[in-house]
This record gives structure tokens, C-alpha cells and sequence, in this order.
């Protein structure tokens, strides 16, 4: 490499971010083509940068691998940005790098050296450019063939395709195996969910094909470098109104349900039940929705269509649960906040152990004739006398009720309902034997 061009990169190097800076500004502002593109300046700056850097190392000689080149034309892909932008980025880059070059040489006399220094920056602009567009053009093959599969999953999920057979090829799902519909929503958990823990399978014995749980953005073909085997589990996912819907094929439903245990971890996840026609495919998703939705607000977890009924009643119906929630506890909406969720906290420790003050009160830290004094209480207010079951029902389908979906501050709450016993000179019997 020539002394002139040398000299004159390590100067540049010295000037990485100004001119790094000034290229992205060139590519994001002064330049009509770009100024209607998607991408922000928080990732083209930090491509620009690594690509400056890139062609700066090649024009001294050294060793480039071209990464910032080839993630420049993925992350371009992606963006959907137009491949004739893509190519004048490069060749703003390029400008710049050079005027900047020929200022710091422009006391340089030998032309023939000057013409090499130019040639030399150009040919290292076109080894990065040439490099982005192919890589851009990959990409885009690829992500539109996964848009393509994408949409067909979208398609089998509403009930919008009606080739399953071809759908199924396509997607590269298994026949005759187990299918699963489940639904992940966005949002921040607050506290373990008890709903459901999927238990973990043991590992394969020797001599058996490990169980593959085939996933990633969005759907695919199934993984080629898979191990042959027995059928093994496999899941295609998209994003559909922010949520995120996964179906699962799998030997067994419980390894169709194993293979959810992961989303479930740190999310808000319904699970429909196990199907085996592709058909089936629509209501099973109802199911994984109704199932998220029985899970009480604030809780994570894997929540199975049919392990809790009474809560994917209450789930399906979010407005006549709210007005039982209402009516039933009207009693209690005058009470202070911290009082009514000890009260609601005493009657379901006391459902949760099956109408045994003793035990109800060891969970809750507190003296049993205290339960019984807060059970009174809430007969006192509600009118239900749990030691009723008919009563006894209503208290527990409310409490879910309002854990499932909270009544919103300053709601107008409707009239109660009849009281299922006189709140007049009641005597409040023991309702535990125990």
C-alpha cells in the first residue's frame, strides 16, 4: 500500500467519530432520499460508525471481516429500506471519506499517488457495499419467505386458510401428533403465578432421540440439522395484535405443554386444549385466550383451558363478572382498601383450605377465632353467611371475580343483589370443624 494513503487513514483515524458523525447526518437530514425512511438514528449511527471504522482498516492493509457491511444489509432488509438507498449510503460514505482524505493531502504534488489513494478508497467502498446489497438481498429473500409462512400461520390460526393439508406442509408441522394453541400477552408480572408449574420432563435415556423444541422470531422450516429421531416437538410463532400465539405440535400433550413451560416463566400465558385436526385450530385459540384471561391480574404463569372452569366462566364474560363482583361485595365498597383486601384475603385462605379456620389462620399468621371474626364480618356486610352454600357460592365466585378483573376506581356499581340470608339478629355459626 502506498505511504500517501497510509498516512492519510491514520489521520482519519483520528477523526473516526467526526466523520462517522458527519455521515449519518448526511444519510439521516441533508439528504431528501432518506429523510422518509423507517430507520432511526439510534441504529443507523452505530452501523455507520462500524463501517467507517471497517473501510479506515482496509485502506491501511488490514485484516476486515466485513461484519458491519453484512449487518447493514440484514438490519437494511428487515427495515424494508430500498436497496438503490441502501447502495447511496455507501456512496455518500465514500464521498465523505475521500474529500476528507484529499483536504489532508492537498499539499501532495505526486498525482499518480493521488489517484491511487483515490482508487483505493472507492474499491474498499465498493468490497463493503458489494457485500450489504448481497446480504440485504439474502435477507430479504429469507424474511420473505418467513412473512409468507407468517401469514399462513395467521391464516390457520383465524380460520382463514382452508388447505390445512397444504398449510401443514408448508409450515413444516408433523402429522398425527398432538396440537396446542397458546397465547403469551406483554406486560410486566408482578408476582409467581400458582395456576400451573408444568413439571419437567426427565432427560432422554440413553439410545433416545432428545425431545427438539424448534423455535424463534416468527416461523420457519424445521431445523435441517436436526438428529433424526421419533417425532419430536415443534413450535411456529407470530405476533398478532401484541400478543404473541404459538402452536405446538408434540408427541403428547403433556410434551406439547412442557415445551410452553418456558414462555410461561416470565409471562402471562393460555394454553388451549390438546387437538389433532389443524381445523380445530381457531377454537382451540378462543380456548388459549379465555385461559389467559383466567389468570388473576398481576400473576405469571401457564394457565390450561379446563384446569379452573369457575374462572374461565367468569373469564369469558368480563362484564356480567364485574357486576357479580359488584353486587355480591357491594357491602364492602365503603371500607377502607387496606380493611377490604384483609377481608378478601381471610375468605379466600378460607376457601383455599377447604372451610378449616385452623388452617386458614396458620396461613394467614393469625389466630383462628380471628378468622371467624372477619367470616362474621363479612357475612355482616355482604349478607352471605359462608356456613350457607348457596351463599358460600357467591362469595367465591365474586372474590375471583375481582381478582380475575378488579373493579375500576369510581365505577358506578349496580344494585345488590338479594341478600341469601337476614343481615337482622343473625347468629354467625362456626364455620369450621376444625
Amino acid at each position: 500500500m502506498s505511504d500517501i494513503v497510509a498516512t492519510g487513514r491514520h489521520d482519519l483515524r483520528d477523526a473516526l467519530d467526526l466523520l462517522s458523525e458527519q455521515i449519518a447526518d448526511g444519510i439521516l437530514h441533508a439528504e431528501p432520499v432518506y429523510r422518509e425512511t423507517r430507520l432511526p438514528a439510534a441504529v443507523v449511527q452505530p452501523l455507520v460508525r462500524a463501517n467507517v471504522a471497517e473501510i479506515l482498516a482496509a485502506l491501511a492493509g488490514e485484516t476486515s471481516s466485513l461484519a458491519p457491511a453484512r449487518e447493514t444489509g440484514r438490519v437494511t432488509a428487515a427495515e424494508g429500506l430500498p436497496l438503490d438507498l441502501l447502495q447511496h449510503a455507501y456512496r455518500l460514505a465514500g464521498l465523505r471519506i475521500w474529500e476528507e482524505l484529499a483536504r489532508r493531502l492537498r499539499n501532495q504534488t505526486d498525482t499518480t499517488a493521488l489517484l491511487r489513494a483515490s482508487s483505493r478508497v472507492w474499491s474498499a467502498i465498493d468490497r463493503s457495499s458489494n457485500v450489504a446489497v448481497r446480504t440485504h438481498l439474502e435477507a430479504a429473500a429469507g424474511l420473505g419467505e418467513n412473512m409468507a409462512r407468517t401469514e399462513l400461520l395467521r391464516g390457520v390460526l383465524t380460520g382463514a386458510v382452508h388447505d390445512l393439508e397444504t398449510a401443514r406442509r408448508a409450515l413444516g408441522l408433523p402429522a398425527d401428533v398432538m396440537l396446542v394453541v397458546a397465547i403469551t400477552v406483554p406486560g410486566t408480572p408482578l408476582i409467581p403465578s400458582p395456576i400451573l408449574t408444568a413439571i419437567p420432563r426427565p432427560a432422554p435415556t440413553q439410545g433416545t432421540a432428545p425431545v427438539r423444541r424448534d423455535g424463534g422470531a416468527g416461523v420457519g422450516p424445521p431445523d435441517a440439522d436436526a438428529a433424526p429421531g421419533p417425532v419430536q416437538v415443534t413450535t411456529r410463532w407470530l405476533t398478532h395484535n401484541g400478543d404473541r400465539l404459538t402452536l405446538v405440535t408434540a408427541p403428547t400433550s403433556e410434551d406439547a405443554h412442557d415445551a410452553l413451560a418456558d414462555l410461561a416463566t416470565h409471562a402471562r400465558t393460555g394454553a388451549s386444549r390438546p387437538f389433532t385436526n389443524l381445523a380445530d385450530a381457531p377454537a382451540a385459540l378462543a380456548q388459549a385466550r379465555t385461559a389467559v384471561r383466567s389468570l388473576p391480574l398481576g400473576r405469571v404463569g401457564l394457565s390450561r383451558y379446563g384446569d379452573h372452569p369457575l374462572d374461565a366462566l367468569l373469564a369469558a364474560d368480563d362484564e356480567r363478572a364485574a357486576e357479580l363482583a359488584t353486587a355480591v361485595l357491594s357491602g364492602l365498597k365503603d371500607r377502607d382498601p387496606r380493611d377490604e383486601e384483609l377481608l378478601l384475603g381471610t375468605l379466600e385462605a378460607w376457601f383455599e383450605h377447604g372451610g378449616s379456620g385452623t388452617r386458614a389462620a396458620a396461613a394467614l399468621h393469625c389466630h383462628r377465632n380471628t378468622v371467624l371474626n372477619r367470616l362474621a364480618r363479612v357475612a355482616d356486610l355482604t349478607g352471605r353467611d359462608i356456613t350457607d352454600p348457596r351463599a358460600a357460592a357467591e362469595l367465591y365466585a365474586a372474590v375471583r371475580a375481582r381478582r380475575l378483573r378488579p373493579a375500576p376506581v369510581g365505577a358506578v356499581r349496580p344494585t345488590a343483589l338479594p341478600a341469601a340470608h337476614p343481615t337482622t339478629n343473625q347468629t354467625h355459626r362456626d364455620p369450621s370443624p376444625g
